[in-house]
């Protein structure tokens, strides 16, 4: 039961998460849609680069922690 209770709110604070970056991930896109500064691009793509890898790495924990 413990263990059920520990990885439910570890899944809920992973898709919480999740979701954050997903929409931090859109802002950048839309910005960086919006940016004509080179160096400002620049800057936002390695946001977003960063973004992206930490997404990859929530979602890689998400399936581990909803396999039984």
């Amino acid at each position: 039961m413990v263990d059920d209770a520990k990885r439910n709110d570890d899944f809920e604070r992973l898709r919480k998460r999740e979701a954050e970056l997903l929409a931090r991930i859109e802002r950048l896109k839309t910005s960086m849609n919006q940016t004509g500064e080179i160096g400002t691009l620049v800057f936002k793509n390695n946001l977003l680069k960063e973004a992206q890898e930490e997404l990859r790495r929530v979602q890689d924990k998400l399936s581990g922690v909803a396999e039984p």
